[in-house]
């Protein structure tokens, strides 16, 4: 296995396993996802039964870093995701998470924001000072003798060559410097569109070998008698590395290997195939590409941002010169995670001949923010606007007053306006245009602040900072705060104005005091260290009633004396006038810190008596454990024997802080004395109390925490959390099943309460489990459709054909049926019958329904996802013929038939919608997309 391992970022112990999103979108347990990926990847060095990553390994907390959620496709399933891994996170549960993420839209989020343990960072780019130090090293890797001269030379050129966002982006500057290494003495490309070009023709050659490769790869399949095939794959590799490319980028769920062995078998000549069982040796090839890595038996990009470049180039390559569909790209530059795909396809359309980039850039000016930003990111990519189109754009980016700007999705946003304006280096008219807005007051102050940092970026570094000096000296404190922070990032070297300033704001009078700590931190950092213990101790002594300032200043204290300041800490806190009841949360934990523990436990007594903010309590807790251990652990039952609830009851979650330090007798204790109080109106803690007994316990809770239950008619949340966490703890069928059995029974239970219940059975009892369940489900008062479509998967996992089949035939039979319901129907009987009988699912399926446009290309793509195009051909024919559907996504049908060797039926469906069709619009449509199928004889 792996070591539990703790670090400064984490001190708790936690054993690290890492998983892609795409990992997770299974309706599988998650503990079983984990176990899953585990195997897939190799992560571990010996098989580790699935049931082990539902408990703690060996006392403490798995950490899971879920990566990549970005390159999900779906929103839909990123939802799915995202929700799975919100029922996972608690307070000392079993998981910590870490996920990372291009930014996504704020509404997909909300199954997280009311996690009160989850926090949410933005990690920043590059800044000067990062972008020398990380240019010093690379060079200096390179063997070169004095890196420092050829670092700054480096970061010169990639201000003039049109690169100024890869000064903030480690990977673009990764790729900017590899390039230079590659090529010394070359200029690099202007753009990012060309840089990405450049880089991905040199990773293509970049081993010295390639060649080599390559030969000895047609040399070993010679010997087999298949060096046809050899050849074939060597010429068509490139167009294999682009077909995976847009499977990547539409859905990350499909395992590349799989869809290129798939590609292989519908493209290769008919007197070719690719033999059986020789994938891993298709990865190896395919790995020769650049852009792919074979690790494990998967295959992947090695950055999502390839994947879509290649996508968008082979996009762009089969959009026509009038862009049709132009107004559904547009669209989804509202989310994040689409926009790099939409900036690759629009630059490298606009470079193809005979392609007017007008058309797309009035197509953006035309709309919000957002797409005049896209916009101005073609010019900073390299696209070649013409000086007049060039000078419109940043005219109506740089236009701040919009009225649809003011809307509330729009606040702040002038200084990322402003930030993606930096890139433009030299260009005159934007310069004077920053400094107008530097200069002119009455403005934002913080919007001035951009603005001449901007114009040290655009125009003259030496002039922007000096009227960032002239602001700081004359803003109020935040506006002085504000232009350190421009001050440090464009010229670090320069300390003594940023501390002559952020003295001047310690000492400002009516600076609030979180200001003033800010300035004391930074002076700290910069090793200005006089008088800043002595401001900390005036913060503690005073008059402020801010927890988190006071919180702050002692910390920041700690730091700079470490426990030697406890005496000055106590006199400090003594000496306060007035305290009220968050402060004493605050200084408690102080005094806590600096080992004051008689001082503390009156504040800390107050503060569980009193306090309805759990996050205060919990704090004080823990600073109390962390230095008296198991004596603290005791004093708190003795402290909670006589508390009283008012407002709501913290002894659940305190007893979780006791048995996640190790104090599982007291944890019980706890418990208990929560459980045995008899006022009702405390008594909807039940779910939390038997999370927290479980965990002080383990699976020997099992009988005391149902009983408990019952005797106080908990409700179905509550005996769902219980059976959660004792299948976590690693109880028996016998503790488990009549948990198991009340959700199921229970006519109030949720969808995923009962099909958590249903698991227990199948997997415990699976003689019966089935019939119990589908009698417990007719039982209920409603619910049915959706919860037989969250059931399939479920029943098709553990091989209930005849169940799949019947409640799939009930679902198509219901005049309601929705996407969602069909989707599950179609894949539970794939799971149930094999993939052989995709063409005999679809006619079913076909024959049951009448398909809407929507359901067609619902079920189209997810059978192009699972790898069966031929299945998914008569739905992109209807797809492709339907009037109704965007001409966008027709477009994309006929790509999919393409690609899928299917030409001959798009033309037929074409050719008889034709016939059958009289509206003039829909025939000129019709014409084209068979003009595209069926090129005239002589097109290029």
């Amino acid at each position: 296995m792996v070591a539990a391992v703790a670090t400064e970022s984490c001190r708790e112990a936690v054993v690290p396993l890492r998983v892609t999103a795409t990992d997770l979108q299974t309706r599988r347990p998650f503990y079983q996802q984990l176990s899953d990926a585990a195997g897939r990847t190799g992560t571990l060095r010996s098989a580790v039964p699935a049931d082990r990553f539902a408990v703690r390994p060996h006392g403490v907390r798995w950490l899971v870093i879920v990566d990549g959620l970005d390159e999900v496709a779906s929103p839909d399933d990123r939802k799915l995701i995202l929700n799975n891994l919100a029922r996972e996170i608690r307070p000392h549960g079993a998981f910590r998470l870490l996920i990372t993420s291009r930014p996504l839209p704020q509404d997909e989020l909300t199954p997280l924001r009311d996690q009160p343990p989850l926090g949410f960072y933005t990690l920043t780019g590059f800044d000067s000072v990062q972008q020398l130090a990380f240019a010093e090293r690379w060079f200096a890797a390179q063997g070169v003798d004095d890196p420092a001269p050829e670092a700054r030379a480096f970061l010169e050129e990639v201000g003039h060559a049109g690169l100024g966002e890869v000064l903030q982006v480690p990977l673009l500057t990764t790729i900017a410097a590899a390039h230079r290494s590659r090529n010394p003495g070359a200029p690099l490309p202007r753009g990012r569109v060309a840089l990405y070009e450049q880089f991905l023709a040199d990773v293509a050659t970049a081993r010295e070998s390639a060649d080599a490769v390559d030969k000895a790869f047609r040399s070993r399949w010679e010997r087999r008698g298949q060096g046809r095939l050899a050849q074939w794959l060597l010429d068509h590799r490139d167009r294999l590395v682009t077909h995976l490319a847009r499977i990547r980028t539409t859905s990350a769920s499909a395992p590349l290997l799989d869809a290129a062995v798939r590609w292989l078998a519908t493209t290769l000549p008919a007197d070719l195939a690719w033999p059986d069982g020789a994938g891993e040796e298709l990865g190896q090839f395919l790995m020769q590409s650049g852009a792919l890595v074979h690790d494990h038996g998967e295959l992947f990009f090695l950055h999502l941002s390839f994947a879509e470049f290649l996508a968008a180039r082979d996009e762009a390559a089969r959009i026509p010169a009038d862009f049709p569909g132009l107004d559904d790209w547009a669209v989804e530059i509202r989310s994040p995670s689409s926009r790099n795909r939409v900036l690759f396809t629009f630059a490298l359309w606009a470079r193809r001949p005979g392609h007017d980039v007008t058309l797309v850039v009035r197509h953006l000016l035309a709309g919000d923010l957002d797409h005049r930003i896209m916009a101005l990111r073609l010019i900073t990519s390299g696209v070649q606007l013409g000086e007049a189109l060039e000078e419109a754009v940043i005219e109506r980016v740089v236009d701040l007053g919009h009225d649809s700007d003011h809307l509330d999705r729009y606040h702040g946003r002038g200084r990322q306006v402003l930030r993606e304006l930096s890139q433009l280096r030299g260009n005159r008219r934007l310069a004077a245009t920053l400094r107008r807005i530097a200069e002119t007051d009455g403005l934002n102050a913080s919007l001035r602040i951009g603005a001449a940092a901007a114009y040290a970026e655009v125009a003259s570094l030496s002039e922007g900072v000096a009227l960032l000096q002239d602001f700081g000296r004359r803003l109020p404190v935040e506006g002085a705060l504000e232009c350190c922070r421009e001050l440090e990032a464009l010229a670090p070297a320069e300390t003594e104005f940023r501390a002559r300033l952020l003295s001047d704001v310690l000492a400002a009078p009516t600076a609030s005091s979180w200001s003033r700590l800010t300035a004391a931190e930074e002076l700290a950092a910069l090793g200005r260290t006089d008088g800043l213990a002595e401001f900390a101790c005036s913060v503690l002594a005073g008059s402020e009633e801010n927890g988190g300032t006071l919180k702050r200043a002692g910390q920041f204290w700690f730091e700079l004396e470490g426990p030697s300041a406890a005496p000055r800490v106590r006199a400090a806190v003594a000496g306060r006038t007035c305290t009220r009841d968050w402060a004493k949360a605050a200084l408690a934990h102080v005094l806590f810190l600096f080992g004051l523990v008689e001082e503390a436990l009156p504040l800390l007594a107050h503060t569980i008596e009193n306090s309805a903010d759990d996050e205060s309590i919990d704090d004080v807790v823990h600073g109390w454990l962390d230095q008296e251990g198991e004596k603290a652990a005791d004093g708190l039952v003795e402290l909670l024997r006589g508390y009283e609830v008012w407002n709501s009851d913290g002894r659940p979650s305190m007893a979780m802080d006791l048995a996640g330090a190790g104090y599982r007798r007291q944890a019980a204790e706890v418990v208990r004395l929560s459980l045995h109080d008899p006022d009702p109106d405390t008594r909807h803690n039940l779910g939390l109390e038997a999370m927290a007994l479980i965990r002080a316990l383990g699976p020997e809770s099992a009988d005391e925490v149902l009983g408990w239950l019952d005797r106080n008619r908990a409700t179905t949340d509550s005996y769902a959390i219980a059976l959660r966490d004792l299948t976590e703890a690693g109880a028996k069928a016998g503790n488990l099943l009549p948990l198991a059995r009340r959700l199921l029974c229970h006519p109030g239970s949720t969808h995923s309460e009962f099909t958590s219940a249903a698991r227990v059975l199948l997997r415990f009892v699976p003689e019966k489990a089935c019939a119990e369940v589908l009698a417990a489900l007719r039982d209920r008062p409603y619910g049915g459709p959706a919860l037989r479509a969250a059931l399939l998967p479920l029943l098709a996992e553990y091989g209930e054909s005849a169940a799949v089949h019947t409640l799939g035939q009930e679902l198509l039979a219901d005049p309601g049926l929705v996407d969602r319901e069909l989707q599950a129907v179609v894949t539970a009987w794939l799971t149930v019958e094999g993939r052989e009988a995709a063409a005999e699912v679809m006619n079913r399926v076909r024959t049951a329904v009448r398909l809407t446009a929507d359901q067609a290309v619902s079920l189209a793509t997810l059978l192009t996802v699972e790898g069966q195009p031929d299945a998914a051909a008569p739905f992109w024919c209807q797809v492709t013929t339907d009037p109704e559907t965007g001409v966008e996504t027709r477009w994309r049908a006929i790509q999919e038939l393409l690609a899928s060797g299917n030409a001959a039926r798009a033309e037929q469906a074409l050719r008889t919608a034709l016939a059958a069709s009289r509206a003039s619009g829909e025939v000129l449509l019709l014409r084209r997309l068979l003009a595209w199928v069926c090129p005239p004889t002589g097109s290029v």
